[in-house]
């Protein structure tokens, strides 16, 4: 390929990673803070702007609800200060 397009061929290869661009930015959702277990949903939401977001406001929701569920049956821990200090 070098040989036969010269510098032509650094030509071709800018061209596809600026035809990339609208690719990623139209087709593939954002990933930041999203767990594993969440990823096929997040794929299946369209339009992909605003996947993460749903996603988001889904995991948050599900979170408050079992907190209030464990909070409901007796199952909530509550932060105390110890104010024993153990040595080594």
């Amino acid at each position: 390929m070098f040989l036969t397009m010269g510098y032509g061929v650094y030509f071709f290869f800018a061209s596809l990673m600026i035809l990339s661009i609208p690719f990623v930015y139209f087709l593939i959702p954002e990933t930041k803070s999203v767990p594993l277990e969440a990823m096929d949903r997040l794929f299946e939401i369209k339009p992909v702007r605003n996947a993460n977001k749903v996603i988001i406001t889904e995991l948050r929701g599900q979170e408050e609800e079992f907190r209030h569920d464990a909070d409901g049956a007796g199952l909530a821990v509550e932060k105390t200060k110890d104010s024993r200090i153990e040595r080594v």
